[in-house]
């Protein structure tokens, strides 16, 4: 095989795994129970930049859900609860294999934010999710989370592994 055969090759693998990280995404939103959970933004946040070739691929997708039963959607759009951040990560600089990360956020003060959640805010979240120090930022108050390969998660069982961990998230106080 020729070095440009094997760097075709090796897009077709990043595009297709881009597909199936899509397909997830679109999976959760789509298939989401309203009655149980909210999005305060429905786009995915992601790092994004054009001034290094890190940002000209996406490493890491992050979705925000709430669950109703913390609370009514105030006027900003956000329910003043925790916030459960369900990243997928497929940086190899950050885990040794491919894992989604779903992280419970509680915050203070959220009665104050504006509305929705920009996509370029990923780092905010991410940093969160992945550094030991705790920074603060909007309030965060502490950070609680579980980690499951990517590759173990179906779409038979993605409601189970997903949900079901954020509900084993929130019970924890």
């Amino acid at each position: 095989m020729t070095v440009g055969e094997n760097i075709h090759n090796a897009f077709v693998v990043v595009f297709r795994t881009l597909q199936a990280i899509e397909k997830l995404i679109r999976k959760c939103r789509a298939e989401l129970d309203t009655k149980t959970y909210y999005m305060p933004e429905e786009r995915f946040l992601r790092h994004s930049s054009d001034q290094n070739w890190e940002g000209w691929i996406y490493w890491s997708f992050i979705l925000l859900f709430q669950r109703r039963e913390d609370g009514p959607v105030m006027e900003n759009g956000w329910i003043d609860g925790p916030v459960y951040a369900v990243e997928i990560n497929v940086d190899s600089d950050t885990c040794d294999v491919p894992k989604v990360y779903i992280a419970k956020m509680e915050f203070d003060g959220m009665k104050d934010w504006t509305a929705g959640c920009s996509p370029s805010r990923h780092s905010l979240f991410y940093n969160a999710i992945h550094e030991d120090k705790l920074t603060s930022f909007w309030g965060l108050g502490s950070v609680e989370k579980q980690e499951h390969d990517l590759t173990d998660i179906t779409q038979e069982n993605y409601k189970e592994i997903i949900f079901g961990t954020i509900e084993d998230l929130a019970k924890k106080i």
